[in-house]
Parts: C-alpha cells; structure tokens; sequence
C-alpha cells in the first residue's frame, strides 16, 4: 500500500548528495519498471510546524540538487515494508527539484 503524503505546509533541504540506488545482490544501479530512469536516493530534513525529520527518498531520474538546497517534493508517497523480522517505511517521490527561492521564503515567515 503507498500512502499519500501532503507536503504543501512542509519545506525540505537536501542534507546528502544523491546517490544511485544499487541492486543489493548484483551491485547493478536500479531502475524505475515505468520510465527506465535510473533510481536515486535523497536525504532530505524535512520540517513543519511540530519539529523535523530526516528521510531517505527514492526518486526516477537525477535530481541535481546540492547539499543545503531547498527543494521542493512532489507526489511523495510512504511505502510500508516488512522482511521477516525487520520492518519500516520507505519514501518515493515523482520528482525533487530546487525550490523557487521566493516560496520558500513567503513558507519561511508563515511558520513563524
């Protein structure tokens, strides 16, 4: 089950360089099944009004964005995942892309 995420009243900044993700048992970079763009991860600080959190997003394509950059996330979904007796929750987003300076502003001074 992929749960919808509403990221209209949260701001993100990159805190990790994106990374291909790999395949863990050939070591070959993953692809996304729909559009065959390769699959990188992002970590982003992700904040709101209640504190900030860090994730690991999965996303189709490269992002180009810098550490500290923020970055605007769309479509991002949580994926529930459980492998014997581990579980947890996993990120994907339809796209990551730098955040028009303006926005994250007027976003800055409404939290406050």
């Amino acid at each position: 089950m992929r749960l919808k995420i509403d990221t209209s009243t949260s701001r993100f900044i990159v805190t990790k360089a994106a990374e291909q993700r790999l395949n863990f048992d050939t070591g070959s970079p993953k692809t996304d099944t729909v559009t065959g763009l390769l699959l990188y991860a992002v970590q982003v600080l992700a904040l709101d009004d209640t504190g900030g959190e860090v994730l690991n997003i999965t996303v189709a394509g490269d992002p180009k964005v810098a550490v500290t950059q923020p970055v605007s996330v769309s479509g991002l979904v949580a994926i529930p995942w459980t492998q014997g007796d581990r579980s947890g929750v996993a990120f994907r987003a339809d796209a990551i892309t730098g955040a028009d300076p303006a926005a994250t502003a007027k976003t800055s001074q409404q939290a406050r």
